[in-house]
């Protein structure tokens, strides 16, 4: 267990505390979760256009470096505080709280399954395994790692094991595209191929598929990603999560935009929270080095266990 004092600088991302003992019961999720509009018939070919175009800049994004300043809202706390962010795909990350005078206060890094934390004011070094439940017990941000780096750059991609099912049309002009597994008994045909999963009409996972847990995929009237929900099991909702304030990327062609603002909803938990990230600079990368993603052990580290 980490010490409570090496956590207590660890704000913006990272909650100043742990939370006792484990994950409570999710509330039901007050927001709303049905889908809208009218169904789409598979074969429509604005549902195709959307998905392609956005399944090919998603998959061209690959790691990011930026600063953001990252603030924490929750029943007992705000935190806010600026950081530098750097995310890979698919589950490294690296966060550095900033303190007075642009000196770095505590820095987050996780890769290979290990994580390294380092407070500037002890000096010490706390590490270990990287647990489905370390995000939420630092931050109250109930994602693993993996999914957390695909949100914050900006393009995530279908979780694996998920298939097209269904697009829908809001009346705002909104699209849906819903991803779901298989219907409760039955095998998925398409596990191999993801190509495949979403845009072979026989591999599509029935209507019915979304009671068993799934992804809402949200994009406006010219084709940019707005929102993201997950759903577990009978439709209690996981996470939601918006993409707004889109700016094109400095160096880079000019239809390629970024949403400078990702917001983070969390209502699986005693009462709902969020983390907002409002991007000052972002640069896409093609990798990052291993070494920034690195904190090694002192003589005076602690291992979690």
């Amino acid at each position: 267990m980490i010490p409570r004092a090496v956590l207590v600088p660890l704000v913006g991302l990272l909650l100043s505390l742990f939370v006792a003992g484990c994950r409570t019961t999710p509330l039901d999720a007050h927001l709303e979760t049905r889908l809208r509009g009218s169904r789409l018939p598979d074969e429509d070919t604005r549902t195709e256009h959307v998905l392609r175009r956005y399944l090919e800049s998603s998959g061209a994004r690959a790691a990011l470096r930026g600063s953001a300043r990252v603030t924490l809202v929750g029943p007992d706390f705000k935190l806010n505080r600026p950081q530098r962010i750097l995310v890979e795909r698919p589950a490294r990350l690296r966060f550095e709280i900033i303190g007075l005078f642009d000196q770095i206060a505590a820095m987050l890094a996780v890769s290979g399954g290990n994580f390294g934390f380092y407070e500037a004011r002890t000096g010490e070094v706390s590490y270990g395994r990287v647990t489905p439940s370390l995000l939420w017990d630092l931050a109250k941000i109930d994602l693993d790692v993996p999914e957390l780096v695909e949100l914050l750059l900006g393009a995530p991609m279908p979780s694996p094991g998920l298939a097209r099912s269904s697009a829908w049309l809001e009346p705002s002009g909104r699209m849906a595209i819903v991803f779901a597994g298989s219907a409760k008994g039955e095998s998925h045909p398409c596990r191999e191929s993801s190509e495949r999963e979403f845009f072979d009409p026989d591999c599509f996972a029935p209507d019915d598929a979304l009671e068993e847990g799934g992804e809402l995929f949200y994009f406006d009237s010219v084709g940019r990603l707005v929102e993201v929900r997950s759903l577990a099991p009978e439709g209690q909702l996981r996470y939601r999560v918006t993409f707004e304030d889109y700016r094109a990327l400095a160096g880079t062609d000019p239809e390629v935009a970024f949403p400078n603002r990702t917001t983070i909803h969390s209502p699986g938990v005693e009462t709902e929270s969020s983390a907002r990230f409002v991007w000052k600079q972002v640069m896409l990368a093609e990798e990052l080095s291993d070494r920034l993603f690195e904190i090694h052990p002192t003589a005076g580290s602690t291992r979690r266990k």
